[in-house]
C-alpha cells in the first residue's frame, strides 16, 4: 500500500477482480483463435475479421480493466486508469452519492460494482475485488461529520 500525505493514514487500493478479468480475456481469446482456426480450416474468409475483432476486444478488455485502480485516500476516491496515457479523477465522497451493487456470485467471490453519481455525472467501476472491505471503508468515511473533513 502506498502512503498518503498524512503519515497515520494508509491509502487503500482496490482493483478489478483478477478471476473475472482473466475469465473475460481467456474467453475472448479462445473464441477469436478458435474462429480463426476454423476459418483457416474451412477456407472461410469471413472468419478472419470476426476473429481479429475478438482478439482486439480481448486486448482492449485487458488494457482497460488491468490498468484501473480505485484508491481510497482520506475522504476522497482516486480513480486511476491507464499505463501510457494516465487519467486520474479525484472524487470527494461528501459531494457524491455512492451506490454499491453485488450479485449472488459477487457475494460469493467478493466483487461488485461501484456507481458514483453527482448532478448529471455518473461513473461506474465494474467488478471491483475486495468489495466488502471497500463497502466498509466507504460507510466509515460517510459517517464522518462534514465539520471534520477539511
Amino acid at each position: 500500500m502506498a502512503t498518503s500525505a498524512y503519515p497515520a493514514i494508509q491509502d487503500q487500493v482496490f482493483r478489478p477482480h483478477p478471476y473475472i478479468v482473466g475469465g473475460k480475456i481467456v474467453v475472448l481469446l479462445a473464441s477469436g483463435i478458435g474462429i480463426l482456426l476454423a476459418g483457416m480450416t474451412h477456407a472461410a474468409i469471413i472468419a478472419i475479421p470476426i476473429a481479429c475483432a475478438l482478439i482486439v476486444l480481448a486486448a482492449r478488455v485487458a488494457y482497460c480493466e488491468l490498468t484501473t485502480f480505485l484508491i481510497v485516500r482520506g475522504d476522497t476516491l482516486l480513480l486511476r486508469q491507464g499505463w501510457i496515457f494516465w487519467r486520474e479523477e479525484q472524487i470527494p465522497l461528501h459531494r457524491v452519492d455512492v451506490l454499491t451493487t453485488q450479485s449472488l456470485p459477487g457475494r460469493l467471490f467478493d466483487y461488485g460494482h461501484l456507481t458514483i453519481t453527482r448532478d448529471d455525472w455518473v461513473l461506474t467501476v465494474r467488478n471491483l475485488g475486495e468489495f466488502r472491505r471497500l463497502q466498509e471503508e466507504i460507510a466509515r468515511l460517510q459517517r464522518i461529520p462534514a465539520f471534520w473533513r477539511a
